[in-house]
């Protein structure tokens, strides 16, 4: 039996989702948070097969989310359902510890494929995406997009900012110095060419990145 354990902050969509899930014969739900913060608590205790988790929580979430799970619990798998765009995030999951990436306009019975694909060891994503990776591979060509040149830790700041953090709550949420967020604010802005967080804003947007 697959034991999923979902995270998102829209109680519909856990709905939907444990409704889902708890209909196929080899699937259950054992939890279920609204945040990124009850998902830590909860996960070594509960130890699922697949821990489900929108990108976009309040409290831990993102890419953070991933990196600390797969140190709490290393046997749990993490597939990330998002309404963000494959191509921005998927291999940023990949990348920082997942399995899997799907997009929550994905039909039903794909999103019962990944945790099966996930569960059993495989990674997931989509054959769409999967063809144009190979696609660059072959011919040279990478991710070219200035966000996708950010670090980890910069691309992370760069959301936050996007999203209306000041630099003293980014350095609060991280446990590092202002000094420290300020610098990486620096470097982002001039891999965007931004000159204001408005520019930042603009970008995200039209990137569809929020």
């Amino acid at each position: 039996m697959i034991s999923v354990y979902i995270a998102d902050d829209h109680s519909i969509v856990r709905e939907g989702m444990r409704s889902l899930i708890n209909s196929a014969p080899d699937m259950e739900v054992v939890g279920e948070a609204s945040d990124g913060d009850q998902a830590l608590y909860d996960i070594p205790r509960h130890a699922p097969t697949v821990f489900l988790m929108d990108m976009s929580m309040p409290g831990c979430s993102g890419l953070e989310l991933i990196e600390k799970v797969r140190r709490r619990a290393p046997q749990t798998r993490i597939l990330v359902l998002s309404m963000h765009r494959e191509d921005h995030y998927a291999t940023r999951t990949i990348r920082a510890g997942g399995q899997g990436f799907i997009t929550k306009t994905r039909p039903p019975e794909e999103l019962l494929d990944a945790l099966r694909k996930v569960a059993s060891g495989q990674v997931y994503i989509t054959q769409e995406l999967a063809t144009r990776l190979a696609m660059g591979a072959l011919t040279g060509q990478s991710e070219d997009e200035p966000h996708t040149r950010m670090t980890k830790r910069e691309y992370e700041i760069f959301l936050d900012l996007a999203r209306g953090m000041t630099v003293g709550e980014i350095a609060d949420k991280l446990s590092v110095s202002s000094k420290t967020v300020s610098t990486h604010k620096a470097r982002l802005m001039e891999k965007l060419n931004a000159h204001s967080i408005s520019d930042l804003v603009r970008y995200a947007l039209s990137q569809e990145l929020l």
